[in-house]
């Protein structure tokens, strides 16, 4: 298989405190990030222009998501509340009153690929739909025994995935509101979870220096593969489903092959000693990627208050 390589267009800069979250539209034309500075800002990624800084909310913003047409955003922030944006406008929309059903951090959101609705996951252990449009919660699923950190959702709208600080992955029927499965993938953290464009494969990375792989059918283990990383904070898939882009506590975006992440020295950073593909910029941790759905941008945000873009190419 062909490696690809991506390297710096732009540098987003404008936030004033650690880029928690970011969000890409469908056309890989609009970018919303968040952070520690409480402003949601709004970012034209082929110009590398800042658009709008929307500052609504009153703490910083830990999540957020986009619709895939790119017009609302949510947002979820340190003190419980789900924001929902007009992104062209630049502001809280007016019929997108906030939501206050989360007691606690909302750490992960998630939008359908339709855009009909939103999840969001919180410290108080639930997993919420919104109704996208109305800004109104729909549904509260209650299972994990500590802080739910991320969700993601899967291609046909069906299902999702949430984890969390109780070391668990769970699988949901959003049909239903059941639960699946529940995975066990360990005593640490799961900080992010990521759900491949094609179905087949849910990834996980955490608080350990491994990448799991799951299959959201069984909730049986696929793979496990060394990072070389000691916290995975970030991934995304390709839209292929062959790869997989990596943030964590080294500052660098990895690339790894799903079929084999074990990669060629020639493909590697030798001074690392190992194997892996990586494209350093960042100074600090990277704490979110987004890969463009037609594969030739990866958008990544950083505790050094700045977003990049990589091209392919």
């Amino acid at each position: 298989m062909t490696t690809p390589t991506f390297t710096p267009k732009h540098v987003l800069r404008g936030h004033k405190g650690n880029v928690f979250c970011l969000a890409l539209s469908a056309d890989g034309k609009t970018l919303v990030t968040g952070s520690k500075d409480t402003n949601v800002r709004v970012w034209d990624v082929t110009a590398g222009k800042l658009l709008h800084t929307m500052g609504g909310s009153k703490s910083p913003i830990i999540g957020v998501a986009i619709s895939p047409d790119g017009k609302l955003a949510a947002s979820g922030n340190v003190t419980n509340q789900v924001l929902f944006w007009d992104v062209a406008a630049g502001k809280e929309g007016a019929k997108y009153s906030g939501g206050t059903g989360h007691h606690g951090t909302v750490n992960g959101l998630a939008f359908a690929h339709d855009g009909s609705f939103v999840l969001s996951v919180a410290d108080d252990r639930k997993l919420m739909r919104w109704d996208a449009a109305k800004g109104k919660q729909r549904a509260v699923m209650n299972k994990h025994e500590a802080p739910a950190l991320c969700v993601a959702v899967s291609p046909d709208n069906k299902r999702c995935v949430s984890a969390g600080s109780d070391g668990t992955v769970r699988i949901w029927n959003l049909e239903t509101n059941e639960q699946l499965h529940v995975i066990k993938a360990g005593p640490e953290s799961v900080l992010t979870v990521a759900w491949s464009p094609d179905g087949k494969l849910i990834a996980t990375g955490g608080n350990e220096e491994h990448i799991r792989l799951w299959n959201p059918d069984t909730g049986e283990s696929v793979k496990a593969f060394p990072t070389g990383v000691q916290t995975v904070t970030a991934l995304a898939f390709s839209p292929d489903s062959k790869w997989l882009a990596m943030g964590g506590t080294d500052n660098a975006l990895f690339l790894w092959d799903i079929e084999n992440p074990a990669l060629p020295p020639a493909l590697s950073d030798a001074s690392q000693g190992d194997q892996r593909v990586l494209f350093k910029g960042h100074t600090n941790h990277i704490n979110a990627v987004a890969f463009s759905r037609d594969g030739k941008s990866i958008i990544t945000g950083s505790k050094d208050e700045t977003c990049r873009v990589w091209v392919a190419g």
